[in-house]
């Protein structure tokens, strides 16, 4: 992160190790899809092999995006009111359930509860799907559903859009709850046999 990309012996000088150790250890890296390879030609010699952060690994350094989020709705809160967040927000729904719709697409109700929690999990909410409904373990965006909790309607809204079904929240992070969970409406779940 600190010297860009470089090669196996580099990396062995800087970290004072064995070439041997930073091999093994690049190799891991590789695997898990933390570093990735780049090829560079030398005026003379052989190619040498960088080794790069790639962005699965960048991510795991702290990021500020929720913080510079948080102070951007608050200035558009402040300088053109609530209503323009609300749109603001009703626009990035739509926007998400475009892209849900499509991974979706062509699956029973079962599939999309199973399919909205993989794409969930994938941006962070640590999501399960449960027998007609989904759980949110985690709440990326806890800071921002804290000051403008109409997120949280937007992500029912958006739920509600991409399965074509009305839902009920049956328990919430931000109130206190152990997890957000969504659900059909007791009326509208199937009966067991």
């Amino acid at each position: 992160k600190l010297h860009g990309p470089a090669n196996a012996p580099s990396l062995a000088r800087l970290r004072g190790v064995n070439l041997t150790a930073v091999r093994q250890q690049l190799a891991l890296l590789q695997r898990e899809g933390l570093v990735a390879i780049q090829v560079e030609k030398r005026k003379v010699g052989r190619p040498t092999h960088l080794f790069t952060l790639t962005e699965k690994a960048e991510a795991l350094f702290p990021q500020a995006y929720g913080p510079l989020a948080l102070g951007l709705l608050r200035q558009i809160r402040q300088l053109d009111g609530v209503r323009k967040v609300d749109r603001l927000l009703a626009r990035r729904t739509k926007e998400l359930a475009d892209g849900y719709k499509k991974r979706l697409r062509g699956r029973s109700l079962e599939e999309r509860w199973e399919e909205l929690a993989r794409i969930r999990a994938e941006e962070g909410y640590m999501a399960r799907p449960l027998e007609g409904g989904l759980a949110e373990h985690h709440c990326p965006i806890a800071a921002i559903a804290k000051e403008f909790p109409q997120v949280c309607r937007f992500e029912q809204q958006l739920f509600e859009s991409v399965l074509g079904r009305k839902l009920q929240r049956t328990d919430h992070l931000a109130s206190g709850g152990r997890a957000c969970v969504y659900a059909l409406p007791a009326a509208a779940r199937p009966r067991k046999r």
